[in-house]
């Protein structure tokens, strides 16, 4: 058996958008979704957000506006063939440079969104380049630091999806011990095909925080049950992963042959708020699930008090 080390992984909060782990450096152009001070190109400490870059280039480009503007009335003014002629260039300008102003700040926020798109359409080929760049800086670092490489990996998988990230964070995650305390995810490292180390990890993850056990995970775990009952413990694994979806009443309708088949190996609490969903909703279409567990209560605890009847 792998002994798993403890680890302390940094606080990680996921950007509202993805492209806000996004960085872009002033010097190069290079994009990066590492944390690092300096780019690693070109080693300038020029590094800063694509929104911040995009607010930097709608401004300038709103500024080169109102200089042409400025410069055209300052033309009109110079040739004007008199002093009322002039008078009336320089307050036309004036009155179109304020105009201009005016409509540029309201426009600002769209214009800084438009200015966003372009550059990361524009560059989408170079952002590619970057990220894959960072994943060989977390890779190259696995065998010093496994926990760093995790965290470089967790900041390029907001951007960099895919099996080939999620597999290798899995596999980071297999040597560590898991705290509830700790940063734990759990849909975004779901993988297309069946995998062991995965599937360990959900078994973990639904003893630790029931809460992160969601639909996308419940459907990967039946889609590979029977793999998963091939395992070594692959059982405890199923049966608390149908523990943890006992905590909603949805989950447990959606899912209710999957808890069936399991319901016996639940631990008393979770067997116990199963009994109590069942006994609040008499009437929904538990699909077999309340006769199942009404066989399990009498095998296993007629004479608990707990069981008599519902509790709120």
């Amino acid at each position: 058996m792998t002994k798993k080390k403890p680890v302390v992984l940094r606080p990680f909060k996921a950007p509202r958008y993805s492209f806000g782990k996004l960085r872009v450096c002033k010097r190069c152009g290079r994009f990066t979704a590492l944390s690092e001070e300096r780019c690693l190109y070109c080693g300038r400490a020029a590094l800063v957000s694509v929104e911040e870059r995009a607010v930097s280039l709608a401004g300038r480009r709103m500024t080169v506006s109102l200089l042409i503007v400025a410069l055209l009335t300052a033309a009109a003014v110079y040739f004007a063939a008199d002093s009322l002629q002039r008078a009336l260039c320089a307050l036309g300008g004036l009155a179109l440079l304020a105009a201009l102003f005016a409509a540029q700040r309201k426009a600002r926020p769209a214009e800084n969104l438009r200015t966003l798109d372009e550059l990361l359409g524009r560059n989408i080929a170079a952002v590619k380049e970057g990220l894959e760049v960072n994943r060989q800086e977390a890779v190259s670092v696995l065998r010093e630091n496994d926990t760093l490489a995790y965290e470089k990996l967790r900041e390029i998988a907001v951007l960099l999806r895919g099996d080939r990230v999620a597999r290798q964070r899995v596999a980071l995650l297999h040597g560590f011990r898991l705290r509830k305390d700790m940063d734990l995810e759990m849909e975004q490292l779901l993988l297309r095909d069946f995998e062991p180390l995965l599937a360990e990890y959900i078994g973990e993850v639904a003893r630790l925080r029931r809460d992160l056990i969601k639909d996308r995970t419940l459907r990967y775990v039946q889609r590979y049950e029977a793999q998963i009952l091939e395992m070594k413990g692959g059982s405890a694994i199923l049966a608390a992963v149908a523990g943890a979806a006992v905590r909603m009443k949805r989950y447990a309708l959606l899912y209710s042959g999957f808890i069936s088949r399991y319901a016996h190996s639940l631990p008393r609490d979770r067997f116990l708020r199963l009994h109590q969903l069942i006994s609040a909703y008499p009437d929904e279409s538990w699909n077999g699930l309340d006769i199942r567990v009404q066989e399990i209560r009498e095998a296993k605890y007629r004479w608990d008090p707990d069981f008599g009847q519902a509790q709120p």
